[in-house]
């Protein structure tokens, strides 16, 4: 029986496998329903920070600990770690495991947070930003929720569309489906002046435990994104026009776009980070964003669950918004639908 003041959580675990992990994650998936049952497994993931997803979080510090000791029992079933591994681990094996090492996991719980760098998101981020920049003579990117700044290196990485070779050569390889729609024309990297990554704890990744984190931070089963991470971690060592800010205030947002000059091209944008906001705090956001576009040349694209969005469109699922500023006038319009980590597009 589930304490009543865990339940809420144990429904997450169970929302998480059967909407996220189901049809990508068969270990996520049976690890999510464990814990959902599992009173000792809901109190030690209850000890997450507040307002981080408890699932990515735990699982995370997991398999966080399991790449530092591969020789355990449970790494056997980690695909991440063993090429051979085995499927569908018992209750008990999980809970030895996390009892083992209970002081480790809640000190990760404590002093990590999610911060992804889903690789993938690039496959739809890369046309708009090439369409925006085409008939500039470059453009600044402003990372909102960047974590390591990975994403903002995507014009250094190959991207491939329903199998074909589109453009790029890079051992970092971007892939997607186009399930409807036909993408922004773009026939040549964008030219990007500057990268500024903003964050409340922006990792530097040349700290290896940074980039062990945020390796861990990947689905173990997925063993593409697994590699395409590390690629991607060893060319980011290499890129200089990088800058990583660490702010999480309205305030600091809008001085750090204050420092490209508004007479330049800029594009602000984000995804999957406003649900992690109050309703309040996106207003204020979107607030700033709006006062900014008074008096310069600015694009703003958010891509976020729809129910995050103001805008009450019709279309469910994640949206790619662009926004408009021109001489003070706003436009908005859905680009796309997208999957989450940017396997999938559906070009509106």
């Amino acid at each position: 029986m589930i304490p009543e003041e865990l339940k809420a959580l144990s429904d997450r675990f169970m929302a998480f496998a059967e909407h996220e992990c189901k049809s990508k994650s068969p270990l996520y998936y049976s690890f999510s329903k464990l814990v959902a049952e599992q009173e000792y497994l809901l109190q030690l993931a209850s000890h997450c920070a507040p307002r981080q997803p408890a699932p990515n979080l735990l699982f995370g510090a997991i398999h966080y600990l399991l790449l530092k000791s591969p020789n355990e029992e449970l790494a056997n079933y980690y695909p991440s770690i063993n090429k051979d591994a085995a499927s569908d681990p018992s209750a008990d094996l999980l809970i030895s495991f996390c009892r083992e090492n209970e002081a480790g996991i809640k000190e990760i719980l404590a002093k990590r947070i999610v911060q992804t760098n889903a690789l993938g998101r690039c496959s739809y981020l890369l046309p708009i930003l090439s369409a925006i920049a085409k008939d500039t003579d470059g453009i600044h990117l402003i990372d909102i929720g960047t974590s390591s700044g990975l994403i903002l290196n995507l014009d250094q990485y190959e991207y491939h569309y329903d199998g074909q070779h589109r453009i790029g050569n890079s051992p970092v390889k971007i892939s997607a489906n186009v399930k409807a729609g036909k993408a922004p024309g773009f026939e040549v990297m964008p030219n990007i002046k500057s990268r500024i990554g903003i964050d409340q704890n922006p990792l530097d990744l040349s700290k290896p435990d940074n980039a062990l984190w945020l390796k861990a931070l990947i689905w173990p089963d997925l063993k593409e994104r697994f590699e395409r991470m590390s690629a991607a971690i060893d060319l980011s060592t290499k890129l200089q026009n990088q800058q990583l800010i660490k702010a999480n205030t309205i305030e600091q947002f809008r001085e750090s776009i204050g420092t490209i000059p508004p007479e330049e091209d800029l594009l602000v944008f984000h995804t999957h980070v406003l649900y992690q906001f109050t309703k309040e705090e996106r207003a204020a956001f979107r607030l700033m964003l709006d006062e900014v576009g008074q008096n310069r040349r600015l694009y703003y694209l958010a891509v976020e669950w729809f129910t995050v969005f103001d805008n009450n469109y019709e279309q469910e699922g994640v949206l790619v918004e662009l926004n408009e500023y021109k001489a003070g006038e706003k436009s908005s319009k859905v680009l796309a639908i997208v999957d989450g980590h940017g396997s999938w597009i559906d070009w509106q």
